[in-house]
């Protein structure tokens, strides 16, 4: 963990003084080229994941489960497969060598639940394998792919009905069963029958085996979500119903949240200020399109987790509108001030990096640590999405800096909508 800024202050009384009337500020005008702005990953160095928000120990026979079946299913294709269609053979023996190459390699995620999703997509890769394998050969695995994807549908439906949302109390719901909700929402897409098994899988083996690999996917997640539930309750010696405690403080948020939203509402999902500024060729255009355009995506998303019945990740979704309302608020401020307007430079970059480093080093040392890991979890793909820009040599330097004053601002906003949300959970 690195050290901290202040931090925003007061989501309990979220306003967004001084935006109304900003239409007759004067906003810089600053535009530079960027063109020549070389940059690598050593000007913005790697992000440290605060700890894990899941409220118990993930054990290893977790990822165990899913790298044995990977195994079982590779063992069924031959290394070197006889298939009449040599170029399909070929792909085949490359997709397996892969698949079996990645058994051996520990994925390097810093949460349990996210390494469990790289096993989950391995196990899928395998399966993939094998269905195209069984599909050049002859085997047609139509009936059987409709029999396991009803099997699963009867399965998820039964997990889900006796779903309690036990826990040792309302935060702790939130933080158990959040990733258990967004594990029984991918199952349910996994089970529709897209991409459907080919009638001539002959003619399309690949087809076939993203048919089996999906149904083997929609295992695995529904596996992952029945384990973890596992997991935290025998963790916890006592725990209680929290279905009531859910429903009242999503309620409770969503209100907070509408209220709030609605003071910034002129600068929602726009690609454009709605006053005057040029800021083409700045980090500031990037940062504005980020900054306004999350709000209004994270508002639907809790909106339709909360028509699902996911409250605890609804609740969750609360804290990251709330973070991202404060960031726009403060982009806002800082594009008025003339800030995010100057030339971009491989220096500036490295500069606004250190923020980042210097905000996200407030996620552990904030009051609700667990809770903020999860609010702030969407910097953190934002971060990796930016490495991986540049790794590719895609970067645009005005963009890269952009992003990453998102990144600074949210962060920064983080431990205090922690804060608010655990305050209505309680």
């Amino acid at each position: 963990m690195r050290s901290r800024r202040n931090v925003v202050a007061g989501l309990g009384t979220i306003g967004v003084a001084g935006l109304s009337g900003c239409a007759a500020l004067p906003f810089g005008n600053d535009q530079s080229a960027n063109e020549d702005v070389s940059l690598s990953t050593r000007d913005i160095g790697s992000l440290a994941w605060p700890e894990s928000p899941f409220p118990v120990t993930v054990p290893v026979s977790l990822v165990n489960a899913h790298r044995e079946r990977s195994r079982e299913l590779l063992a069924a294709v031959p290394s070197e497969p006889s298939v009449p269609n040599g170029a399909v053979a070929e792909e085949v023996r490359s997709n397996r060598e892969r698949a079996a190459d990645r058994l051996d390699d520990a994925p390097d995620e810093s949460w349990p639940t996210e390494e469990l999703s790289v096993w989950r997509g391995r196990r899928n890769e395998a399966a993939c394998v094998l269905g195209a394998y069984r599909a050049a050969t002859g085997e047609d695995d139509a009936e059987a792919v409709t029999e396991q994807r009803q099997g699963v549908r009867d399965d998820l439906g039964s997990f889900v009905a006796n779903h309690e949302y036990r826990a040792s109390s309302p935060l702790e719901s939130v933080l158990a069963h959040a990733p258990i909700e967004d594990l029984v929402g991918d199952c349910r897409r996994r089970v529709r029958p897209d991409p459907a098994y080919p009638s001539d899988p002959i003619a399309r083996p690949f087809q076939a085996g993203d048919a089996v690999g999906r149904v083997e996917l929609a295992r695995a997640t529904l596996a992952d979500a029945r384990r973890l539930r596992e997991v935290y309750l025998g963790g916890r010696s006592e725990t209680t119903p929290q279905w009531t405690a859910l429903i009242d403080a999503s309620r409770r948020l969503e209100y907070a949240t509408s209220r709030t939203r609605s003071s910034i509402s002129d600068f929602l999902d726009r690609e454009e200020l709605p006053f005057r500024a040029d800021l083409d060729g700045t980090a500031g255009r990037w940062l504005f399109r980020r900054a306004s355009g999350y709000v209004e995506a994270k508002t639907e998303e809790a909106r339709e987790h909360r028509n699902d019945g996911r409250f605890a990740a609804a609740v969750i979704e609360a804290g990251q509108i709330l973070a991202g309302i404060e960031a726009l608020r403060a982009t806002i401020n800082g594009l008025r001030d003339g800030a995010y307007q100057s030339e971009v430079t491989t220096e500036s970059v490295a500069r606004t990096a250190d923020r980042v480093q210097e905000a996200m080093s407030a996620i552990g040392e904030s009051e609700n640590p667990r809770m903020a890991a999860q609010i702030v979890r969407p910097t953190l793909g934002t971060f990796e999405y930016v490495t991986n820009l540049i790794e590719e040599h895609y970067a645009d330097a005005p963009r890269v800096e952009g992003d990453l004053a998102w990144v600074e601002l949210y962060a920064r906003a983080v431990p205090a909508a922690a804060e608010f949300v655990v305050e209505r959970l309680e």
